[in-house]
Order: structure tokens, then C-alpha cells, then sequence
């Protein structure tokens, strides 16, 4: 458990000058900043295998990207870095993508269940859109994001050179989010090989069949997964049938 800073640790100077109520919060609250950037600098250092960083669920927020960056990705150079379960924003993707281009060691980043929005959503699509790193693996479940989120990273799916797997379950995205997305894939993704969309409560029937028939002619595409969705067991053993006659992917329901 975090203890605040005891009077040893306060500055005879500080201790003759009163302190008002929002300075002594900005004091506790920087000193918890440096006590839980130190114990992340550990969990890091603590991990052998350079090539997994593992600090989901270690209630992360902006302010520690810096600390993870630091010591996970500059000097562990990790090939995946899972930051699943955190409070990170859309702050610490502007951070994360101010560092990342150029990186050819990072291929999979896990930032589900955090708190990205289609703000975050927007910047880490445009940062991908340049091809400057070497990300395979992208995981953005539970972050709420919506037929915005899914047009941003339509848009990316249209020039990125990289990614093969993406991530979406537990989002707000909708049929026509989809559409966008089975559009880009469709038109102009050769990479992509697994999408994934389970638990979007606003996907329908509708959705899944018109993108099994947008995309029966993909010979990239290996797997998409619609499970939890608005469908009822019909429609999954319908769907299920029609794709493995129509396409030459699994479509898992």
C-alpha cells in the first residue's frame, strides 16, 4: 500500500511555510507519481523475456507512457507490450506515437480496456497510416469507440503496410462502422488476415451478411469474428454455413 510522504521527506523550509489545501494535494500527488513510476521501473526490469512487456491491469495513467517507454520500449526493446486494463487516454497515444516511428522491434501492442475513445483511436490511425513502424498486431478492445473510430481506422486500413490482426470486441460499432471497414479491406488492404468485432451489441444480421458478400472474393482474409453480437442461433448457423460456400475465410459466430 501507498503511504504519503511522512515529515522526513518535506524540507525544513516547507515545514515553516503553511500550506494551502490544493498545494498539499499537488505535493501527495506528486509524490504518489514518483512512487508508482519507480514501482513500474521495477515490474519492467523485473521481466527476463525482453521480447513481452506485461503491466495490464497495474491502474497505469498518462502520466506514466513516459515510464514505459523509458525502460519498456527504448531500452528492453520489446517485441510485444501489453497494456491491457489500464487508464491510459488519448494523451498517452500522442506520447506512444511521438516515440514509435522508426521502431522495427515493436509488432504487438495490446491496448484494450483502457480509456482511448475515437480520440485516441483518430491519432494512433493516422500514426499507423504512415507506415513507419513494424506493428502486426493491434488490440483496441473496450475503448469505446464508435462508427467514428471504425472510419479512422478504415482510413488507415487503406495505406498501412503492416497490420495483420485487429482487434475491436467490446466497442459501440455499428453496422454501417462495419461497412466502412469491409470496404477498405475490400478495395484496398492486401495485409489484414484477422479482424475481430465480437461483442458490438449494434451489429446485426444485416452487417454480417452484407460483408461475408463484400468480401467473398478476399484471399487475404483468414478469420472474422462477429460472437456476442445481435444475432440469434439461426443466424449464426446461417451465416456460418453461407461463408464457408461463399468466401474463403472463417466467419466465427
Amino acid at each position: 500500500m501507498l503511504r504519503g510522504p511522512n515529515r522526513n521527506q518535506l524540507s525544513s523550509d516547507d515545514e515553516n511555510i503553511p500550506e494551502t489545501k490544493i498545494q498539499r494535494r499537488v505535493r501527495m500527488l506528486e509524490f504518489y507519481a514518483t512512487v508508482k513510476d519507480t514501482e513500474l521501473k521495477e515490474i519492467i526490469n523485473s521481466q527476463n523475456c525482453c521480447s513481452t512487456i506485461d503491466v495490464s491491469c497495474q491502474k497505469l495513467d498518462d502520466s506514466n507512457m513516459a515510464t514505459v517507454i523509458k525502460y519498456g520500449i527504448n531500452e528492453k526493446k520489446c517485441k510485444s507490450l501489453n497494456l491491457w486494463g489500464n487508464r491510459f487516454t488519448y494523451k498517452s497515444i500522442t506520447i506512444l506515437t511521438n516515440v514509435l516511428g522508426g521502431n522495427t522491434t515493436l509488432r504487438e501492442l495490446d491496448l484494450s480496456h483502457n480509456l482511448l475513445t475515437d480520440q485516441g483511436v483518430e491519432i494512433i490511425s493516422h500514426f499507423l497510416s504512415l507506415n513507419t513502424c513494424a506493428i502486426k498486431d493491434l488490440d483496441l478492445s473496450g475503448n469505446d469507440i464508435t462508427d467514428d473510430g471504425a472510419q479512422y481506422l478504415a482510413n488507415m486500413l487503406t495505406k498501412n503496410q503492416t497490420l495483420k490482426f485487429l482487434s475491436l470486441n467490446k466497442n459501440l460499432i455499428t453496422d454501417y462502422g462495419l461497412s466502412l471497414l469491409v470496404k477498405a479491406i475490400k478495395n484496398s488492404n492486401n495485409k489484414l488476415t484477422v479482424l475481430k468485432l465480437e461483442s458490438n451489441p449494434d451489429i446485426t444480421p444485416n452487417g454480417v451478411e452484407h460483408a461475408i458478400d463484400e468480401l467473398k472474393e478476399n484471399k487475404i482474409l483468414q478469420d472474422i469474428y462477429f460472437k456476442h453480437c445481435k444475432l440469434d442461433d439461426s443466424d449464426k448457423k446461417n451465416f456460418e454455413e453461407n461463408a464457408a460456400l461463399k468466401t474463403g475465410f472463417y466467419v466465427i459466430i
